[in-house]
């Protein structure tokens, strides 16, 4: 078993404000697929429109992010879990007042 503690971890800012942490990366020992992460969108984050090859999941552990999928926006609180898959092109934001603190994973294909 392998095991992470965001509290002993570094985030890293990413240009867009969004402060991402890596628990586990595809170099697990196990071989595996899977990237997981915490991510926290500080107020007023926009993260401009992009994809990815890996399908993603997102779950809000407090506050509010909007993502954009085309035309659509979608609206996740806490407890929400999100999907976009591969491919997919789409944005993020948080135009609350709050942070919103996430963890998040990418699935290789």
């Amino acid at each position: 078993m392998l095991i992470q503690d965001l509290s002993t971890l570094e985030g890293i800012a990413r240009p867009d404000g969004v402060i991402m942490t890596n628990f586990f990366g595809y170099d697990v020992p196990a071989g595996g697929k899977v990237k997981v992460g915490h991510g926290v969108f500080p107020p007023g984050t926009i993260v401009p429109p992009a994809s990815h090859d890996e399908d993603e999941y997102s779950f809000i552990l407090s506050g509010t992010v909007k993502a954009r999928v085309g035309d659509t926006v979608h609206v996740l609180t806490t407890g929400c879990c999100g999907f976009i898959p591969a491919g997919e092109v789409h944005s993020s934001s948080n135009d609350s007042d709050k942070p919103c603190h996430l963890v998040w994973m990418l699935i290789e294909k």
